[in-house]
């Protein structure tokens, strides 16, 4: 497979949007998704006023080199893996691909950005839960992360990763080309390249909301196996189930779905922003 450094470059931008937009949700999401038997939050809205009480409102943003460097990873790997495994599959164009195909690529895309983000992940998670907050240093978290669990811990939550982002990737590159070609019927434009930002960033929206809802359970198990890395997938699940029940495994949801519309509406306007300056540039004097 050959790489695009642009198509890798669009999916920097796109990161770099998506996480100081979305960043504040993930916060609160994780914090939900992780308490134990008796919670410490009641809901989004007791989580979000007791964090920034307790903690003062940058720690919105806790976790943000962690989550800036997984997410630019993830991102970089996800946009050049779904060039180059669109080009290497398909003999026509990107824009003659069906949205099926559009969801089969994505999907395939999810199982190289998995592997690629899961110990920033890890990091992000630890930094992220109030358990962890008093430890802040990134290098501090690592090391105790290794000591605790070797090597193996910076790993912690693989499966769940892959469980979490093949589907999304699926459901991610499927809705949004979903959502882009109704809009494009109602505005009655001929190409994505015409759309205002703001179509972009309410399909990008869309779509993120629409894959956080289908896997959101997967990423509720991540984010238990990551904080403890000594749970293995089963027991996380179990774990859950015991003390929530179905409830459990949508704990923290109100967050991810709403913070899906600023963060995953502003990845894909950064992604077809620079995707429009590089054709820019192309363009004949």
């Amino acid at each position: 497979m050959t790489v695009d450094l642009r198509e890798t470059t669009s999916g920097v931008v796109g990161a770099v949007f998506n996480v100081y937009f979305g960043l504040p949700f993930d916060v609160i999401k994780v914090r939900l998704q992780t308490q134990s038997r008796q919670p410490i939050y009641h809901g989004f809205v007791d989580c979000f006023t007791k964090t920034v009480r307790q903690e003062s409102v940058r720690s919105l943003w806790k976790g943000a080199v962690p989550a800036l460097s997984s997410t630019i990873l993830e991102n970089a790997v996800l946009f050049s893996a779904n060039g180059a495994i669109r080009r290497l599959v398909f003999d026509h164009s990107a824009n003659e691909l069906s949205t099926m195909e559009e969801a089969l690529v994505g999907s395939a895309s999810g199982f190289f950005s998995a592997a690629a983000i899961t110990p920033a992940e890890v990091i992000k998670c630890r930094l992220q839960t109030y358990q962890h907050a008093e430890s802040m240093g990134i290098w501090r978290c690592i090391q105790t992360v290794v000591r605790e669990s070797g090597l193996a811990g910076l790993t912690a939550g693989l499966p769940a990763v892959m469980l979490r982002d093949v589907p999304f990737n699926f459901c991610f590159f499927g809705a949004y080309d979903y959502y882009t070609n109704k809009i494009l019927e109602i505005m009655g434009a001929d190409s994505r390249r015409d759309l205002h930002p703001l179509a972009v960033l309410t399909a990008g929206g869309l779509a993120g909301a629409t894959s956080w809802t289908a896997v959101f359970p997967a990423d509720v198990i991540k984010s238990r196996m990551q904080v403890d890395a000594s749970l293995s997938f089963r027991q996380a699940v179990r774990s859950v189930w015991r003390v929530q029940g179905v409830a459990g495994f949508y704990r923290g949801w109100s967050s991810a779905v709403m913070g899906s519309f600023p963060a995953d509406g502003s990845l894909f306007l950064g992604v077809e922003m620079t995707h429009r300056f590089f054709a820019h540039l192309e363009m004949p004097n």
